[in-house]
């Protein structure tokens, strides 16, 4: 009895307790789920044709809110980097850690540092970064060589044509979102006409007109984004993420716009060379990025460059499975059972949600 009663109360303090908004969990992320499966494709003006069709999702899936930070990286980086060849773990280039004298390296003293964006992730870092989560942050080595993405594929069959594992397993837990998942995260919105009406905005605060771009209040301005403008002492680097709630997607991103450009998953072709499709504006050095029009751009798989983050996608968890106690708990104040199939329909084991 005391074990159903246990499994009962943790299922209704799961329910009970689950917030309007998406809040941190155990990975550590601020997950916003994306929904309205098989929404249209963008299909407006597009006079380069970089994103006429795309953007279509059939299934429901989550996303970071922001990218990802500081706190999180450091935890992974850290875990590794000793470990790993420089050549294929390297350092980030701009965060907010700060080493530890002995070879390591933790969250830095500046305020905020914990959620400073964290930029210079190359793709296949970033790829064995959903590898770590998928595995449950072990600290093995096999947790970062496979899960979502094969490490073993990485490599080039030519100059300029790489053999990377072009999607994510199929029972991947985490990944690198696809190009389509990002446009639709940031410019679509189910409601865009009215109740049940999607439909597609040019800009990722849910408009079309331009974002003013510019320090947020926390740093003296009243901009909207973090690209376009540099500060003394480069101090647009540290202006955290999160510091422009107002410049919000349909679904609830933070930072589509400013910070870091941002890899995705997809693959794109250009003079016989494969490369990785970016999206997203970044920080001083342009600000057009956050365009739905712009749609990003691209880079090879290992390159390391100061301006290169990225955001989290995952699975949506399945419903919780011990609901089923729920309907048992007005029973129990009726008459006494014992706490098994036959006596009232309760399992004995409380099911943990699965990705």
């Amino acid at each position: 009895m005391r074990r159903c009663f246990l499994a009962t109360t943790l299922c209704l303090a799961a329910i009970t307790a689950a917030p309007a908004l998406a809040q941190p969990g155990p990975d550590g992320i601020d997950w916003v789920t994306i929904g309205d499966p098989g929404n249209p494709a963008y299909n407006g003006f597009d006079p380069d044709e970089l994103v006429t069709g795309r953007g279509s999702v059939g299934y429901e899936y989550r996303i970071g809110r922001t990218e990802v930070n500081t706190a999180q990286w450091v935890e992974f980086f850290d875990t590794f980097a000793s470990r790993v060849p420089e050549h294929i773990m390297p350092r980030p280039i701009f965060w907010g850690a700060a080493s530890t004298g002995s070879g390591g390296y933790t969250v830095g003293p500046a305020p905020n540092a914990a959620l400073f964006p964290v930029s210079g992730i190359t793709w296949r870092v970033a790829a064995m970064y959903c590898n770590w989560l998928h595995n449950d942050k072990s600290s093995d080595l096999s947790a970062i060589a496979n899960g979502a993405y094969d490490t073993s594929t990485f490599g080039y069959s030519s100059p300029g044509v790489f053999t990377d594992q072009a999607a994510h397993h199929p029972g991947a837990r985490y990944w690198i979102p696809t190009l389509d998942e990002w446009l639709k995260a940031v410019h679509y919105d189910p409601a865009h006409g009215g109740p049940g009406v999607g439909g597609w905005w040019i800009r990722p605060d849910s408009g079309d007109e331009p974002i003013s771009y510019g320090p947020p209040p926390s740093f003296g301005g009243n901009g909207e984004a973090n690209s376009g403008f540099t500060l003394p002492g480069n101090a647009q680097f540290s202006i955290p993420l999160g510091a422009y709630p107002g410049t919000v997607s349909p679904y609830g991103l933070l930072d589509a716009a400013g910070a870091t450009s941002e890899w995705t998953e997809t693959i794109q072709i250009v003079n016989d060379q494969t490369y990785r499709r970016i999206d997203g504006s970044t920080w001083q050095s342009s600000n057009f990025g956050a365009d739905l029009l712009y749609a990003g751009g691209s880079e090879f798989p290992q390159m390391h460059v100061s301006v290169q983050g990225f955001r989290i996608a995952s699975a949506v968890p399945a419903p919780c499975s011990c609901l089923v106690l729920v309907a048992g708990v007005a029973m129990l104040g009726k008459r006494r059972r014992t706490c098994n199939l036959a006596a009232g329909g309760i399992n004995r084991r409380a099911t943990a949600p699965l990705l």
